[in-house]
């Protein structure tokens, strides 16, 4: 597995930039073209990486929604259990996209860019806790394409990181999420621990 993403970066022009986040240019999956892949460097370490979601052809992420598991006290807490992005074309058409999602907690109501669409985004993790309860992330904010910044509701632990790069051209188009699945009532889960997001 190692040796293919080697290849897989390779031939996508892999490159570290001034925030430590991947980006890989010019690329296409699921028939749709885009130009990097933006992340983050505090993520959580627990999980895989799972599959890839793109909007359709045409429309960009505009909004979003967190799934997440309240605080609840003596317990294995997971916080972040999944992000759904609202993408929307310019014929105003609205579409649903989402990596794989946990098991607990509900969905947040959309919180939409005010104008233009999300560019770059902002994780809250909380550090390895040793032998206590762990969450990893907890929340997530965006930075719209016209400026606002915007931020769900989310879990009550860990702290922000670093802004990721912004999306050169266009928008956020696509995402894939780290997950650590669920281990059953006597493991310490975490849920999401990071997320990497397609530019188009």
């Amino acid at each position: 597995m190692v040796w293919l993403l080697g290849l897989l970066c390779s031939l996508a022009f892999c490159l570290q930039s001034a925030h430590g986040t991947e980006i890989r240019a010019n690329g296409i999956f699921s028939g749709r073209q885009y130009n990097s892949i933006i992340g983050v460097t505090n993520g959580g370490p627990w999980g895989s990486w799972t599959w890839i979601d793109m909007c359709p052809e045409g429309s960009y992420a505009k909004g979003y929604s967190v799934k997440v598991e309240k605080h609840i006290g003596a317990g294995d807490d997971t916080s972040l259990n999944g992000i759904r992005l609202y993408c929307t074309s310019q014929k105003g058409v609205t579409y649903t996209i989402e990596s794989s999602v946990g098991e607990f907690g509900d969905w947040s109501p959309v919180t939409w860019c005010p104008a233009g669409y999300l560019k770059s985004f902002q994780l809250k993790v909380e550090e390895d806790q040793g032998a206590l309860d762990d969450t990893a992330a907890n929340n997530i904010k965006f930075r719209c394409t016209a400026g606002a910044i915007i931020e769900g509701p989310g879990g009550d632990f860990g702290q922000y990181g670093g802004w990721s790069d912004d999306c050169a051209i266009g928008g956020i188009c696509g995402m894939e999420t780290k997950m650590e699945p669920y281990g059953g009532a006597f493991v310490d889960d975490t849920s999401i621990n990071d997320v990497r997001f397609y530019c188009c």
